[in-house]
């Protein structure tokens, strides 16, 4: 089992947690906790002691951010921690369907690599289909 939290900039990880939460209803099988990103205050201590109260010691959590090199993503990178926490960029609303319905996996890793193909896969350019 696995936590997750969302970091993004401004509201967009308490959207994607709302549309995942309409999506799945009572199917999700974890929590689902988020943190945004003000755009006043992007000091990195402020957010990493808050980063640090949603990583439970004993647990792994998957850290989804909005793009890699932003805010969200550099001070989440802190927390990286192999087979612990996996930070996870690029986020998108597949890849969260996948993350809080999959159950059977054989390992963390397994587990990060699947939500990961997930969220690639559902990357469609309608124009380049045969329609």
């Amino acid at each position: 089992m696995f936590n997750i939290l969302i970091i993004t900039h401004g509201n967009l990880c308490e959207e994607l947690k709302s549309s995942i939460e309409f999506i799945l209803g009572d199917r999700i099988v974890r929590t689902i906790n988020t943190l945004t990103i003000d755009k006043d205050s992007r000091d990195f201590e402020t957010y990493a002691n808050r980063i640090s109260n949603f990583i439970i010691e004993e647990e792994k959590t998957i850290i989804f951010t909005d793009m890699f090199g932003g805010t969200p993503s550099n001070i989440s990178l802190t927390f990286l921690s192999k087979d612990k926490v996996e930070i996870v960029s690029g986020v998108n609303i597949p890849m969260l369907v996948k993350a809080c319905t999959i159950e059977k996996y054989a390992s963390f890793e397994e587990a990060v690599n699947i939500i990961k193909n997930s969220g690639q896969k559902n990357i469609i350019v309608a124009g380049e289909l045969e329609i």
